[in-house]
């Protein structure tokens, strides 16, 4: 998919290329706009927490554990309807390497 809009000259949403973790991000973090649970009207907060390595000075992120995260409805911010979500999430699922 990244390839496509590149070669459309759609830009990212930095204004460069498209990467393909851009789109597919991780699932497990919530990363990527096929996982974004803000496009179907849900507010995760508090999932990530940053820290910075000693070593090199580079922040890296670290999984919060679920209890933790802080989660909120807000439809009015839906912008997927249920039937596309459940549709992506299971596309993801069969294309998944096991």
């Amino acid at each position: 998919m990244a390839s496509h809009l590149n070669a459309d000259g759609i830009h990212g949403p930095s204004g460069k290329a498209w990467g393909q973790s851009t789109i597919n991000g991780n699932l497990e973090r919530g990363t990527g706009i096929l996982d974004n649970e803000l496009y179907i009207g849900r507010l995760v907060w508090n999932r990530l927490r940053y820290l910075k390595d000693p070593d090199t000075g580079k922040r890296i992120s670290r999984l919060n554990d679920q209890s933790a995260w802080v989660v909120h409805d807000v439809p009015d911010l839906r912008i997927v309807d249920q039937d596309l979500w459940d549709r992506v999430k299971a596309r993801q699922g069969d294309l998944r390497v096991k």
